[in-house]
Order: C-alpha cells, then structure tokens, then sequence
C-alpha cells in the first residue's frame, strides 16, 4: 500500500444549517488527478453523487446535517497518495469496533451517530472511482473508467461504458451502457430489491442471471436454464453481465 502523501482532516460545523448558511457546502476540495488514477469517496450516512467533467480537475463538496446529533463530531479526511485521492467522512469511534480510519483502499468506517454527510462529487471520465457508503443512496453519471460503488441500505443508480461493480442489500441497482460496446465485465447485486442493466441493441455481452424468490424480464433473449437461473448471449457476445439478487427481480432492458 502507498504510504499517504498528505492527509487533511476537515471539522464540519454544528448547525444543521451549516455555517454557511442553508444549502451552502461545509466542505469544499478540489484538485488535479491524472487519468487512470483513482478517487475513493467514503461515506456512513448520505448519499453520494457523482457526474463527470472534462478537464482534470476532481472536486467534491459535502453538505453535513447533525439531525439531532453533533455535526461537529464528524470530521472529513482527505488522503492524497500514490495512486490517487480518498475522501472520507469518519465518524466517532464506536465502542467495541476497530478506529475509524481513512486510507486508500479502504479502511475502517463505523458510524453511530444521526449525523448525515451528502457528498458531491464531479471528476474527469477518465478517473477510476469508487464510492461507498452505509446507509445512503449513491449515483454516478457518465463513467469511462472502472468504478465500484457499494452501499447497505440505498439504491445505486449508474451510467458508464467501462467495468462495473455494485452492490448493496436492502436497495436497487439500475446501471446503464453509456456506449454502443461495452469495454469491461458488469458485477450487479442485491439482496432485497431489483437489478436493472440496461443496454443499447448493438451490445455485445454474455448474460449470466439468479433470483432465489422473484422473476426476471429481458428484452434480450435469454434462456432459464435452471430455476432462478437465466443465461444469455447479446450479439457475439463479450464482457459478462453477472445480475444476482435474492428477494427481488431482475430486468433485462435494451434502450436503443
């Protein structure tokens, strides 16, 4: 792992409203990252969306409510390292749970508190991206690089043309092909919820599908091959489509 260059940690206010006043960021960062490098966004409660923007530069704003709890309890770090940037929110550390921590790749993120933290996020198409979070929706716009977007209980809603994976538990997923082909393999799962891939005509994928307890539609051909089990085919063929949900449904949606 790459030792961190520079490490900045950010105190939010302790007003709902923020001390900027209503709607105002309480955090703002902006700075250069070079294609292919990477941008990890972490997050425990509030969603975390992102679209993309020419040139390279990356910023990130942050809206930080304490919904009853102290908003000042909750500091934001910003972690600059080899490989790229990671912005964390981190939490006070709960009893009996490893530290909360922000480092590249990961790191601890525990949270026990009603403080919310909503990012915002705009980097260049070229970026790779991550973004995660606990208890919060998340949605990216206009992807070109591999991404990971993880949450527990929210949906993710994405659009790209490259690899792709995202998950969460109690939520749907519902991703898009930006592109007329598809550049890398689609990982799309839930436990209680649906999963939605939708994909221009001209793709060419291979489909690989489960549901325990629900159904799945396509306007692809697809096959059942075992219950609760789908396999297909999209043009020649090509990067796989992997859809698995337990409690929920699957769908199949060609958009041109």
């Amino acid at each position: 792992m790459a030792l961190p260059l520079l490490l900045l940690t950010v105190a939010c206010g302790d007003d709902d409203d923020g001390p900027t006043g209503p709607g105002q960021p309480e955090f703002d960062w902006s700075g250069t990252i070079a294609a292919g490098d990477q941008l990890d966004v972490r997050g425990v409660n509030g969603s975390i969306v992102a679209t993309t923007v020419s040139g390279r530069t990356a910023t990130v704003t942050a809206r930080v409510r304490g919904n009853g709890g102290d908003a000042s309890s909750v500091d934001i770090q910003v972690v600059t390292h080899g490989d790229g940037v990671t912005i964390c929110a981190i939490y006070p550390d709960v009893p009996g749970e490893p530290p909360n921590r922000c480092e590249p790749g990961g790191g601890e993120q525990n949270g026990d508190s009603p403080v919310t933290v909503d990012f915002v996020v705009q980097l260049p198409a070229d970026v790779r991206y991550t973004a995660v979070a606990v208890n919060g929706d998340i949605e990216a716009t206009g992807l070109g690089r591999p991404a990971t977007l993880v949450t527990v209980n929210g949906s993710v809603a994405a659009s790209t043309r490259s690899l792709l994976t995202v998950a969460t538990v109690n939520g749907s997923v519902d991703a898009r092909l930006e592109a007329a082909e598809l550049e890398g393999p689609w990982n799309l799962a839930t436990v209680n919820g649906s999963v939605t891939a939708r994909l221009p005509g001209t793709a060419d994928a291979t489909i690989a599908g489960t549901v325990v307890s629900g159904t799945m539609v396509s306007d692809f051909p697809i096959t059942e091959t075992a219950p609760g089990v789908w396999d297909g085919t999209i043009g020649a063929g090509g990067p796989a489509i992997v859809m698995s949900v337990v409690n929920g449904s699957l769908a199949l949606v060609r958009t041109f």
